[in-house]
């Protein structure tokens, strides 16, 4: 009976880490999509053919407006890849590391500043809502606001 049980309990823990290890983490594209708050930027981005590069390794950091922010910009603005690549930048930057920057510079070539507000942090005066969601790519941060 010991060994049924030890051979059980073997098959389980195999069962559990198969289960595991197969399961894949998603690219910030794919988060994005997933989010309920950012699924209009997502798919601006697929329109403007930016969701390529936001599946590939990376990393990547994006500053992502909510539905409600991005809904207000015209069609044109939404479809304006600067505007876009605005919000992107190459490299981890979690919360803890823009505490220290003063500005970055974004995948559109545009420096946008970075400001500590209270216990926030703000970009371009967009305060960040949502910090540090995980990708296997990236990082993401939801803002209540656009960078133009």
């Amino acid at each position: 009976m010991k060994v049924f049980q030890k051979i059980l309990r073997f098959a389980c823990i195999m069962t559990l880490f198969l289960c595991v290890t197969t399961v894949q983490a998603q690219s910030v594209i794919e988060k994005l999509k997933s989010n309920s708050q950012t699924t209009q930027f997502a798919r601006a981005l697929e329109n403007a053919g930016i969701g390529d590069r936001l599946s590939q390794p990376g990393p990547y950091t994006v500053f992502a407006p909510t539905n409600q922010t991005f809904s207000n910009l015209s069609t044109g603005q939404q479809s304006d890849s600067n505007l876009l690549l605005n919000h992107i930048l190459t490299g981890m930057a979690t919360v803890r590391s823009l505490r220290v920057m003063s500005d970055i510079s974004c995948l559109s070539g545009k420096r946008i500043s970075v400001q500590s507000s209270g216990s926030g942090l703000a970009v371009e005066n967009n305060q960040i809502t949502s910090p540090n969601i995980k990708a296997n790519n990236g990082v993401i941060h939801i803002i209540n606001g656009v960078i133009e």
